[in-house]
C-alpha cells in the first residue's frame, strides 16, 4: 500500500509539472514566458488595456494590482469591489506581434458564474478587428470552450466560430493552441484538433492578449454562487514560427 501511494503521489508531481519546452518540428521559438520569476516580465508583457473601453458589457474594471506571478504562474484575480468588480488583463501591445506560427498557451480556467478568460491575438496596428479568440469559456461551463475568427469593421463585422465540448479547464491545466497559415486556422485542445477556419484569415501582424472578465453576454452576471476571488492561471504562453516563414 506505501508503494501504491509512493507511486500515486510521483505521478501526481509529473502531472503538475510544466510541460518539457520542445520546439516542433519546422519552427521556430519567437516567443516565451515561462512565468519563473516574482513579477510580471514588463519587456514582455503591459498589464494595461491598449484599448482602454468597455466591451461586451462586461462588468470589470482592470488593475494591474490583479495580475501576478508565482509558482511558475502568472495569475488574474477577479475580486469584488465597491464599484463594481476588478480583473486584470495582460497584453504584448507594442512589444510582440506576429503574422502567422503557432500561438500556444496553458492554463487552468476558474469556475462560477460570470466569469470569463480568454486569449485572443488582434491587429497591429490598433483596432478592434480582425479578432482571432484562440479561446474563450465561461465559469459556469469551463468545458465548453469557444472558438472564432472576426473581421471585417465594426459595421461590417462577419465571424466564423465554434465551440467545443471537452475537458474540464477549472479541473487541472490544459493545452490550448492554433496554427495560423495565410489561409486556414486550425484550434487544437491538448494537442487534438477541434475546429478549423478558411474565411477571413488575417494577414497583418497580431498581439496576444490575456484577460478575465467579469459578466458580458457570454458569461452573465455573477450571482450568489460565484466564489471571488477566482483566478485565472497561466503556466506558460510559447509562439513559434516556420522556419520558411522568415523573421
Amino acid at each position: 500500500m506505501k508503494t501504491l501511494l509512493l507511486l500515486l503521489s510521483l505521478l501526481s508531481l509529473l502531472l503538475a509539472q510544466k510541460t518539457e519546452k520542445s520546439t516542433p518540428t519546422n519552427r521556430a521559438l519567437t516567443f516565451d514566458d515561462e512565468f519563473n520569476g516574482t513579477e510580471l516580465d514588463l519587456s514582455r508583457w503591459t498589464p494595461h488595456d491598449p484599448e482602454g473601453r468597455a466591451r461586451d458589457r462586461q462588468l470589470q474594471s482592470y488593475s494591474a494590482e490583479a495580475i501576478s506571478v508565482g509558482n511558475g504562474q502568472l495569475h488574474i484575480v477577479a475580486r469584488r469591489a465597491a464599484n463594481g468588480y476588478v480583473s486584470g488583463i495582460v497584453s504584448t501591445f507594442g512589444i510582440f506581434a506576429q503574422a502567422y506560427g503557432r500561438f500556444e498557451i496553458r492554463l487552468r480556467a476558474p469556475a462560477g458564474q460570470g466569469l470569463r478568460p480568454g486569449f485572443l491575438l488582434l491587429p497591429v496596428p490598433l483596432a478592434p478587428l480582425p479578432e482571432i479568440a484562440v479561446f474563450e469559456t465561461t465559469g459556469n461551463a469551463p468545458s465548453k470552450v469557444f472558438f472564432a475568427n472576426r473581421w471585417g469593421t465594426e459595421q461590417t463585422e462577419r465571424s466564423f466560430g465554434d465551440s467545443f465540448t471537452g475537458p474540464d479547464l477549472s479541473g487541472g491545466f490544459h493545452t490550448v493552441s492554433i496554427e495560423w497559415e495565410r489561409d486556414r486556422i486550425a484550434w487544437f485542445i491538448d494537442g487534438k484538433k477541434t475546429f478549423e477556419s478558411i474565411d477571413g484569415i488575417p494577414r497583418q501582424p497580431m498581439y496576444m492578449l490575456i484577460d478575465l472578465a467579469v459578466g458580458g453576454r457570454l458569461a452573465r452576471a455573477p450571482d450568489a454562487s460565484t466564489a471571488l476571488p477566482a483566478s485565472f492561471d497561466i503556466d506558460y504562453v510559447r509562439v513559434y514560427r516556420a522556419l520558411d516563414q522568415g523573421p
